[in-house]
């Protein structure tokens, strides 16, 4: 698959996640937890879901990328803690992008979190993680470039 600018050669990729995203999440106004926020532009979902009218928190581990976060989205920006990185409080979408965060969040919700949606944005999907979402009431609805959009049955 081509990782540059575009998808089908007449929009880029960045424009079909966006129409996708807010199509899928079908509502205005719901909450986000973003882990591995980056600068909270460059792969972010939360972004678009920000100026759709939502609100939620962001969270960045990595301290450069943390202060790019604080300037680009300060609506969002959370300071960092290991301890509520993954919080238990009932989020409508949660996305993560690094292999250890989105570990610690599967197996959250292996253990009984169960966020409406979830986003991975993982690069080598593993048919662990799969089973683990499919057993936990989840469906993958699509892959988009590398990001698996999954959704709680019950929605």
């Amino acid at each position: 698959m081509d990782h540059g600018a575009t998808g089908s050669g007449k929009y880029p990729v960045a424009e079909i996640q966006k129409k996708y995203l807010l199509g899928w999440v079908g509502m205005a106004g719901g909450s986000f937890l973003e882990l591995d926020a980056g600068d909270g532009v460059t792969g972010s979902h939360a972004v678009w879901l920000e100026e759709a009218g939502w609100k939620g928190v962001s969270l960045e581990e990595r301290p450069v990328a943390a202060q790019l976060l604080k300037r680009n989205r300060p609506a969002s920006y959370q300071p960092f803690s290991r301890s509520e990185s993954i919080s238990r409080k009932k989020v409508d979408l949660v996305s993560a992008r690094r292999e250890k965060t989105i570990n610690d969040l599967v197996r959250r919700i292996e253990d009984g979190d169960r966020p409406l949606r979830v986003i991975l944005q993982a690069r080598d999907p593993r048919t662990g993680i799969f089973r683990i979402m499919n057993r936990a009431g989840y469906r993958l609805d699509r892959f988009i470039h590398d990001d698996e959009y999954y959704r709680l049955e019950s929605i």
